[in-house]
């Protein structure tokens, strides 16, 4: 019973000293707050699924990370998410009120589906964590929050003084508080990543704390300076600054301390030969990519040199001209920045080096650097989206290419690298478009506008610490409008040959209308000049027959002027001789002679001349005057010939008083005014 009680005590004494043996750590704590995430400040729990996803839960709503890019995604009325838990791929969701489970589809986007139960399994609170210790009066006086564990550390929030990580025998490591690099001193929910990370859930925001990170701050600029030169003696670090000169111890919780320049002289480098440049180091500059252009060159022994350009710095191995690639450095990743003037790498041994940065001094170990990065998470589309006039509009993730309208305004991809990497910078380019890569950028959001129709390829790279960038390609396919597509251009030549098969069907239409109009004019052409030749003929038959006409009555005028002249001779003759002059024979000649004047044949044959001349002249009075006399008719005809009333009274054999009552007779006939003109109705009728 003794020797088992002896047993016991040093097994506790031995606990004790392992318990005390664990080292205060390095820390490098990255704050998110609302403009990182846009969402509520308040935070209440976290959830990590195994591909990398960390979904918070806020009081905007389910809050999802994939190490480059934060969503949100709201509840019906806005209501806000106070705890999530991962299962099955469903990440289920509570508050006050409700329960809801969340599943993604095949857009990679998440719907939410509202429950009255959850699986047995879903467990919202953190699983429980035993203390195998009594709580520091500091941090029971902080008021407890949230506990959690990595199996090395205790880490322990409170509601008045931040974040506690003490040792398993309740020794207080680090204090991380809103006066020590935390956002916020209420802490809501602990979340155990890994052995290395946890993330902590804040009333204002949410941090990600590494342990041993690869890189660490030894000292705030605003405190120590910048540094300019440095050297280690064993565990103590020796530095000069802008400010003067510094010691501290290498192990973590320690601060830099003034001392004077004898006792730092000793420890700091010394300047040796001066440093060759980048084409005197290496015959392939090509092979150096960015690298060639470097700002500045820090030896580093034993062939290795730090290039340095922008906020990047790498480090190559020197071997006959040839550069191999050892590391490389992107200080973006730890929210660092590298001073651009009197800029300092300095090695301290084979693994650590100290580096000049914006925010202070900082401590990389080359060997956790490369350490950490031979396992790299592969790039991968977490969405894809494309607008246009209609709206916003989600594309499968499991498509093998991208195939947007020719109208689209705006193309999204979103790509994640997941939370268990450091290094979540991407850079892109798009083939056909560009040449050159990107800056590098944490933001996992890439976006393009209008692209003009055709076949593109999206090349996406992801930061790593060796080796060549881990690569990500999208086929992209800008459809071109409808009027420009095959189906549109065969449509086109259709429409070509139709109007072209219609041209010529119309042309030939048109010529041979031509040509019939051609043949007819020529046909219209000779009728009218037969017509014309024609009226010429009857023109001049008409002249001829006028002529006649005229002739006729000429020659009737002076037969009847003659006859008459003898008749009137004859009566003188038979008056002087009396009855000398027989009887018988003056009434022979006397008959003759007034027979002669009186021979209706001469007016038939006048009649028939004078409608040939004139067109039926007298029947066209006959219809249009039916009481009209045969006398009233000659009278007419001899009127439209302009003879005179005494020629009229010879051819008629009566007394010109005569004929000048019988057209007044004629004039009353034919229902004349006064001052009509009787001969010129007649010639115009």
């Amino acid at each position: 019973m003794y020797r088992l009680l002896n047993i016991l005590i040093v097994m506790l004494f031995t606990a004790h000293a392992v318990c005390a043996s664990v080292a205060i750590p390095y820390v490098f704590v990255k704050n998110y707050t609302v403009d990182d995430y846009k969402a509520s400040c308040q935070n209440w729990g976290f959830s990590l699924t195994p591909d990398g996803m960390l979904y918070a839960a806020n009081n905007s709503g389910l809050l999802a990370f994939d190490g480059n890019t934060w969503k949100l995604y709201s509840l019906p009325g806005q209501e806000e998410v106070t705890g999530v838990t991962y299962y099955n791929d469903t990440i289920y969701t509570r508050n006050a009120t409700m329960l809801g489970g969340w599943t993604r589809d095949t857009d990679g986007i998440l719907h939410y589906h509202p429950l009255t139960t959850v699986p047995p399994e879903i467990r919202f609170a953190p699983p429980p964590v035993e203390i195998p210790f009594t709580l520091p009066k500091e941090i029971e006086d902080a008021h407890p929050s949230a506990f959690a564990t990595n199996g090395t550390y205790f880490f322990i929030g409170t509601l008045t003084q931040g974040l506690f990580i003490t040792s398993p025998d309740g020794t207080i490591l680090q204090h991380l508080s809103l006066q020590n690099q935390l956002q916020d001193n209420i802490v809501r929910f602990i979340c155990v990543q890994d052995s290395r990370q946890i993330w902590v859930a804040l009333d204002n925001g949410l941090t990600q704390i590494t342990f041993e990170p690869p890189i660490a701050l030894l000292g705030k600029r605003s405190s120590i300076g910048k540094l300019t030169n440095a050297g280690l003696d064993g565990e103590e670090l020796y530095i000069q600054t802008n400010l003067g000169y510094f010691k501290r111890p290498l192990i973590a919780g320690n601060i830099f301390t003034p001392i004077s320049e004898t006792e730092a002289l000793p420890y700091l480098k010394t300047e040796k030969a001066p440093i060759p440049t980048i084409k005197q180091l290496f015959r392939d500059t090509e092979a150096l990519g960015i690298f060639a252009q470097a700002e500045h060159i820090y030896p580093a022994g034993d062939d290795l040199y730090w290039l340095s350009i922008g906020n990047e710095a790498a480090l190559f191995h020197v071997a006959d001209g040839i550069g191999t690639l050892k590391c490389r450095l992107l200080f973006d990743n730890y929210n660092m920045n590298l001073v651009t003037r009197g800029r300092r790498i300095i090695p301290l041994n084979d693994s650590l080096v100290l580096v000049s940065a914006m925010q202070g001094t900082l401590l990389i170990n080359i060997r956790e650097l490369i350490g950490n990065s031979l396992s790299s998470a592969p790039l991968s589309v977490s969405q894809l989206e494309y607008i246009d006039s209609s709206g916003s509009h989600n594309l499968p993730l499991s498509s093998q290419k991208i195939s947007l309208p020719y109208n689209f305004q705006e193309l999204n991809v979103w790509i994640g690298t997941t939370i268990f990497t450091s290094n979540h910078q991407i850079s892109y380019k798009i083939e056909g478009v560009s040449s050159d890569w990107s800056a590098w950028q944490h933001d996992g959001r890439i976006s393009f506008l209008q692209l003009p129709e055709g076949h593109y390829q999206l090349k996406v790279r992801k930061y790593v610490i060796k080796g060549p960038y881990p690569e990500l390609s999208l086929s992209i396919e800008v459809r071109p409008p409808w009027y420009n597509t095959v189906w549109a251009w065969l449509l086109y030549i259709a429409l070509v040959w139709a109007i072209v098969q219609t041209a010529l069907r119309y042309n030939l239409k048109n010529l041979h209308k031509e040509e019939q109009e051609k043949v007819e004019a020529e046909r219209q052409a000779e009728q009218q000049r037969m017509q014309e030749m024609k009226n010429r003929m009857l023109e001049a038959e008409l002249q001829n027959k006028n002529y006649e006409l005229t002739l006729q009555t000429t020659a009737l005028v002076k037969r009847n002027q003659a006859v008459q002249t003898l008749l009137e001779e004859l009566e003188k003759q038979k008056e002087a001789l009396g009855e000398r002059y027989p009887n018988k024979l003056y009434s022979r000649m006397k008959t003759l002679m007034e027979e002669t004047l009186n021979d209706q044949a001469d007016w038939v044959l006048f009649e028939s001349y004078f409608n040939s001349a004139h067109q039926n002249f007298m029947d066209r009075l006959r219809q249009q005057y039916a009481d009209i006399t045969a006398g009233d008719l000659r009278i007419c005809c001899l009127l439209r010939m302009n003879l005179s009333t005494k020629e009229i009274a010879s051819l008629m054999n009566v007394s010109i008083r005569a004929i000048e009552l019988r057209r007044y007779r004629l004039r009353k006939r034919l229902g004349l005014e006064g001052d009509t003109n009787l001969v010129d109705f007649l010639m115009n009728f």
